[in-house]
């Protein structure tokens, strides 16, 4: 509806594949997902969240692998750099996630300990787009 109705419709020869529901931070969900509701409680049973509510539709033509990878260089450049969780862990998930396949137990580690140990929300909350990743579109990085 949102997409149809708001915004024109998808680009003519591109199918929708998924959405970040709330910006980067909020991870990608696939088009399975399309008419969740937006709001806290629902978002967060599918491991995602409102976040800036600012909403990215995605097609077919694109990659969540690359998208999650490209938000996890956003996150590098915008950490202030006075945590070792968020700092170091964004930029060592970044060559991890470039990888052919991902080594999922070791970004779930990764992703463990940004979140439980960064200062503020932005390395909390960097791990996001790793995690759905993995839950939705785990066949493009087996």
């Amino acid at each position: 509806e949102l997409i149809d109705e708001f915004c024109g419709g998808m680009q003519e020869g591109h199918e929708f594949y998924g959405y970040f529901p709330g910006g980067a931070s909020g991870g990608l969900l696939p088009a399975s997902l399309g008419d969740v509701p937006l709001d806290f409680g629902t978002l967060q049973e599918h491991g995602s969240f409102i976040g800036s509510a600012a909403i990215i539709v995605f097609s077919d033509k694109d990659r969540a692998r690359d998208l999650a990878t490209n938000a996890m260089r956003f996150f590098r450049h915008e950490s202030c750099g006075q945590c070792t969780p968020c700092r170091v862990g964004t930029a060592k998930a970044i060559p991890l996630m470039e990888k052919p396949s991902w080594d999922k137990p070791l970004l779930e580690e990764l992703s463990r300990t940004m979140e439980d140990a960064s200062i503020c929300g932005l390395g909390q909350a960097a791990p996001n787009p790793i995690r759905t990743v993995v839950n939705y579109f785990s066949e493009e990085i087996n």
